[in-house]
């Protein structure tokens, strides 16, 4: 069982590592030029949110890549003073993400309290399937408090072929300021891996995103594809697919990553259909790597 976990988590690793850089896209898209009331408030918040999401995506991403070391303390790639404790059981894995009482993200953000994964293998599907619960425990992000949990599932599809293998992942967080403004995000997004049966190292990734960010103050910010981003092993950008962000209602952005050419071009339209052209190079956050 222990062999075909560890087997499975690798295969997992690529698709966590495109969901960890998906979120981050998916909440890194612009909010409209038309400012509201709330639009500095907004914009200022929704960067907290946007980094503390990469920080604990990142984080769950290292730990997957180290769970088959049981109870090894190994450091986190993303902050030095991270430690990660992880156990194999008989039925899947558990590992814990300690910041202790103050770690630094990579941004120079003040990082604090634990993230706790469960890994369990369900024996009665059809297909190889695993369920990932992630919890935040004493979680503070930027003097931000952050609690909820994502709830995840990935399933193998045939184990030779690879047929059938998708992840889907539901995420709650919310985010409570010492001046008393929250933010609830939402998000769910499904990735369906398409392996080539000729070169089994061949795959293209079809992603679909929807989430949404409530503001105690009213504002709502939601962005969701509306056509599938497509992503290619051999491919360092998201080679197709359209995401629309919307504000209070109104669309204010459309990120469109193009015909299927693996280049590092998208096209962006604002609210007032003004295109303008995305250097994926330069604006990492707007893409998607594997």
């Amino acid at each position: 069982m222990k062999n075909r976990l560890i087997v499975f988590m690798s295969i997992l690793m690529a698709t966590t590592l495109l969901l960890s850089c998906s979120n981050d896209d998916n909440d890194t898209s612009n909010v409209t030029d038309t400012p509201s009331s709330n639009d500095i408030v907004v914009a200022d918040k929704y960067q907290d949110v946007k980094s503390a999401n990469r920080e604990i995506n990142i984080a769950v991403k290292n730990a997957m890549s180290n769970s088959s070391n049981a109870g090894r303390n190994a450091k986190n790639i993303s902050n030095d003073c991270v430690v990660l404790t992880s156990e194999m059981t008989d039925t899947g894995a558990t590992a814990t993400i300690d910041y202790g009482d103050g770690c630094t993200s990579p941004d120079g953000k003040a990082v604090s309290g634990k993230i706790l994964i469960t890994y369990k293998i369900k024996e009665g599907s059809q297909d190889l399937a695993l369920d990932i619960t992630y919890t935040l425990e004493n979680f503070s992000f930027n003097d931000i408090t952050v609690s909820g949990s994502s709830v995840a599932t990935f399933t193998l599809g045939d184990f030779t072929t690879g047929d059938g293998q998708n992840f889907i992942t539901n995420s709650n967080y919310e985010f409570t300021w010492d001046d008393g403004l929250k933010v609830t995000s939402t998000n769910k997004t499904s990735i369906e891996n398409v392996i080539d049966q000729q070169n089994t190292n061949t795959f293209y990734s079809l992603v679909t995103i929807n989430s949404e960010a409530n503001f105690s103050t009213g504002d709502v910010l939601i962005s969701k594809t509306t056509s599938p981003l497509r992503v290619e092993s051999d491919c360092k950008y998201v080679v197709s697919g359209v995401i629309v962000t919307s504000e209070n209602g109104t669309t204010s952005n459309t990120l469109d990553y193009g015909d299927g050419t693996c280049d590092a071009i998208a096209t962006q339209t604002d609210g007032d259909d003004k295109t303008t052209t995305i250097d994926l190079d330069v604006q990492l956050e707007e893409n998607f790597t594997i």
